[in-house]
């Protein structure tokens, strides 16, 4: 019986001419996902040094291939335990596309611009609202929670759909979620529930979705959990390996605190490793990776029923072995003694001006009703004449997909908020879509020190 035929689909949102079998529409979704421009952005955005320009230090097109790498090797081990019915070439390429897109969504400078992004939208939003919209609809409280919760895995799935139109497979689009829980719905205790995974624009998405795999109600999509556990160990060893080569860290440091404070195994590894040859570092990542692909996924074997039913509620790293216990130290490390140097926190504060600044610019478009901005092009006064070159600076895809959805999109209440909705909507799009050093440059043009 093959358990994997319910989760290993050709089915598209959009039906496309001619009848496929799984394998080859996932094929068809590889050539389009490494051709896309979302992935080519990847290498102008970098892992944790914003605005470095050394080519050794990570982007996060490099994370991404590593990642994607590390997921190969994975879905290679856990395909070779399954029942022989099961599609191998598709199993391995969704899980490799999934690693090469998990990133996509993310806004300039990482994780730290997501809390600039979400901090901005806390303070503004709610009187933009008012001077734009008014008196809100029963609805609004819900669409304003959503709007408030920006999300780099949410966003990827929008860009990849909703802006992109790339019109993926089901399978290739669930299996990138690492959460299940809409920004317009409320946390509960559940692990998957912890962040948004998507946004109400994509909610008629993910009920397509979820009509094809059920379980993802509930429960993740059972290749999410090999592109998580691929990401963990990429990045693990990679961003104090990034450190040591940008000379934010020394590797007598890490050494000093890795003998005092790691567990056995990870001491015996370091020294394995000859630290004080040429190459240690390459040595001591593959090292930890031999003995942690065996466990992660021999962890998704043992659980793979509850994986498959979507009742698994635990990452598949999260065990009490020396390896997992080892890769999770170092991750604590790099956040403690990495990304909080002044070095680091410095590039940082350059990318909270230049983000603060250019949503700040852009804000007095969502100040406008739907007539003021939509008639931008007639406008001759003085600030319309501004507002308009703002205007103009909106890529063009994301206005197709802002006029598109204004008009039709469901599930809204209101054409008025929804119109506001998606206008907002086209912002954090354009905003998000930016590179770390386009950002820096737009805020240098609106700032009036660069023409």
């Amino acid at each position: 019986m093959n358990r994997y035929a319910a989760f290993i689909r050709a089915d598209r949102l959009r039906p496309e001419p001619g009848a496929a079998t799984a394998e080859l529409a996932i094929e068809a979704d590889r050539a389009r996902i490494v051709q896309c421009s979302p992935v080519r952005r990847l290498q102008q955005k970098t892992q944790v040094f914003p605005l470095d320009v050394k080519a050794s230090v990570r982007s996060r097109l490099t994370h991404s291939l590593e990642v994607k790498e590390t997921g190969r090797q994975l879905a290679l081990r856990v395909v070779a335990g399954l029942e022989p019915e099961v599609e191998r070439d598709a199993l391995v390429s969704l899980v490799e596309m999934a690693c090469l897109l998990h990133d996509v969504g993310n806004p300039p400078f990482g994780h730290f611009g997501e809390a600039v992004i979400i901090d901005w939208l806390g303070r503004h939003l709610p009187a933009l609202f008012r001077r734009a919209v008014g008196a809100p609809s029963r609805q609004w409280p819900m669409l304003l929670a959503d709007l408030r919760q920006f999300e780099g895995n949410a966003q990827s799935l929008r860009l990849l759909h909703s802006l992109q139109d790339m019109n993926l497979t089901l399978s290739q689009l669930a299996a990138l979620q690492k959460y299940v829980r809409g920004a317009y719905q409320p946390r509960t205790g559940g692990r998957w529930q912890q962040k948004p995974g998507h946004f109400f624009s994509e909610r008629p998405l993910i009920q397509q979705i979820r009509g094809c795999f059920p379980t993802t109600a509930k429960g993740r999509h059972p290749l999410a959990f090999l592109m998580e556990a691929a990401d963990d160990m990429a990045y693990g060893v990679a961003d104090l390996e990034d450190a040591v080569d940008r000379g934010v860290l020394s590797l007598a440091e890490l050494e000093r605190a890795l003998l005092n404070e790691a567990n056995d195994y990870l001491r015996q590894l370091w020294k394995d490793a000859r630290v004080q040859e040429p190459g240690f570092f390459s040595r001591f990542r593959q090292r930890l990776g031999q003995d942690l692909l065996p466990l992660v996924s021999e962890q998704y074997l043992v659980h793979q029923q509850a994986i498959l039913d979507g009742e698994h509620d635990q990452p598949l790293l999260a065990v009490e072995q020396p390896p997992a216990q080892a890769l999770q130290w170092l991750k604590s490390f790099a956040h403690g003694h990495v990304f909080r140097r002044r070095e680091v926190e410095s590039l940082e504060l350059a990318g909270f001006a230049a983000l603060k600044g250019v949503l700040d610019a852009f804000a007095p478009l969502l100040a406008l009703s739907a007539a003021e901005f939509t008639g931008l092009e007639h406008r001759q006064d003085a600030n319309g004449q501004v507002l308009r070159r703002l205007f103009h600076r909106l890529p063009p895809r994301h206005l197709a997909a802002y006029h598109r959805d204004r008009r039709s999109a469901p599930f809204f209440e209101s054409d008025v908020e929804r119109e506001w909705y998606f206008r907002v909507r086209l912002l954090l799009d354009f905003i998000s879509g930016m590179t770390d050093t386009y950002v820096l440059e737009e805020y240098r043009l609106l700032c009036g020190l660069q023409g």
